[in-house]
């Protein structure tokens, strides 16, 4: 199976399917690389690399000559990144965040609707001089190395995903079969068909699926992975949707066998999810099944993310998908505190900030690719 294969093969087509724009194909363009390669540098500067992970770094540097002048940039910014955050911590010493929100607060409901516009943030012109001096690479780097992704993520799943997105992008794809994937923003997935069963792996992000009928596809089971568990169609549309430590599956139509396997060596845990239901799992178990909004559930393919009295490290979750750049909440009570409302996703800055000033909690913005709130 090819990696990253250009859209224009007779396998599958790319069709726009929001007012976001959606790449045509998949060239590596300077963005991309210099992403991969402010990566590989972070991975280094912490000692990450394995042995295969290094033999992937020679390939790719021996692939390109753009990868190995990216990579030489991203050295470089790392030097400039460290040198002016040393500056910014003699100059603008941190204060240490605040552990409980304002007493006159509601934690539990802000607006419903996001503002035309908000009052610009001052930022201390000493921090603003000691940024300047770092390049866009090296701001992707220092994302890289606080762990966020400004592109697609690891570079080990942007070589082995055949299709995937970048922040804010919605991509439908249309499989050999005739099957549609709706992917969502910054999602990635591999896809293995062949004459017994046609597999699917979501690497990262959440896709909505639209499968043909195994009576239309030569009884070839339609299956899609993600971490310890899978999700096999009995029937034609569901959406999975993949986080860091649990996989959510929503059954829009038909039924859905979700199975996983256990830590008890041999044994799989399995159950039916009906229409109108979901269930969510993780490494350990398989949770109880629940009701969905389905308007709520397909908001995303909208421009829209409905929320009710969901907890803000969820919802920073979400909109992580649709900014390029990191959110980090830097207080747990503050990432405890719920959310309600319905946000359009087209300015996930601005979302940031009605819900950082409905909440009375406090945002600063490190760089324009860094956001910490607490």
């Amino acid at each position: 199976m090819q990696k990253n294969r250009p859209v224009s093969k007779d396998n599958c087509k790319f069709e726009t399917y929001t007012r976001v724009p959606v790449v045509k194909n998949m060239p590596d363009t300077q963005e991309i690389i210099d992403g991969i390669a402010a990566d590989w540098v972070a991975r280094l500067s912490l000692d990450t690399l394995s042995t295969q992970d290094r033999e992937q770094l020679d390939h790719w540097l021996a692939e390109d000559s753009r990868h190995q002048d990216a990579f030489a940039e991203a050295h470089h910014a790392l030097s400039l990144m460290e040198a002016s955050l040393a500056f910014d911590a003699v100059a603008n010493p941190v204060q240490s965040p605040r552990s409980e929100p304002p007493a006159n607060q509601n934690a539990d409901i802000i607006a419903f609707a996001p503002k035309k516009s908000l009052n610009k943030e001052q930022h201390p012109t000493s921090r603003k001089m000691s940024w300047k001096r770092i390049s866009a690479v090296a701001a992707v780097l220092a994302l890289a190395l606080l762990g966020g992704r400004v592109w697609i993520g690891d570079p080990v799943i942007y070589l082995s995903a055949d299709y995937h997105t970048a922040p804010g992008e919605i991509a439908a794809v249309t499989l050999s079969d005739g099957s549609v994937v709706t992917l969502g923003p910054a999602s990635a997935l591999r896809v293995d068909f062949d004459d017994n069963a046609r597999l699917i792996e979501l690497l990262a992000g959440q896709a909505d699926f639209r499968a043909k009928p195994m009576e239309d596809a030569g009884n070839r089971p339609f299956i899609v992975s993600a971490h310890n568990g899978t999700a096999r169609a009995l029937g034609t549309r569901f959406i999975v949707d993949e986080r860091s430590d649990y996989v959510t599956v929503s059954v829009l139509e038909h039924d859905v066998e979700v199975a996983i396997d256990t830590f008890n060596p041999g044994t799989v845990e399995k159950l039916v999810v009906s229409p109108g239901r979901s269930v969510r799992y993780d490494a350990r178990s398989l949770g109880p099944l629940e009701d969905i909004n389905p308007d709520r559930i397909v908001s995303w393919q909208h421009g829209k993310m409905i929320f009710d009295r969901v907890a803000l490290r969820e919802v920073v979750a979400q909109f992580a998908r649709y900014h390029r750049g990191e959110i980090i909440i830097a207080n747990e009570a503050v990432a405890k505190r719920y959310v309600s409302g319905v946000f359009e996703t087209s300015d996930p800055q601005n979302v940031i900030d009605i819900i950082a000033r409905e909440l009375g909690i406090q945002k600063i913005s490190v760089t324009p690719l860094l956001t910490i709130l607490y």
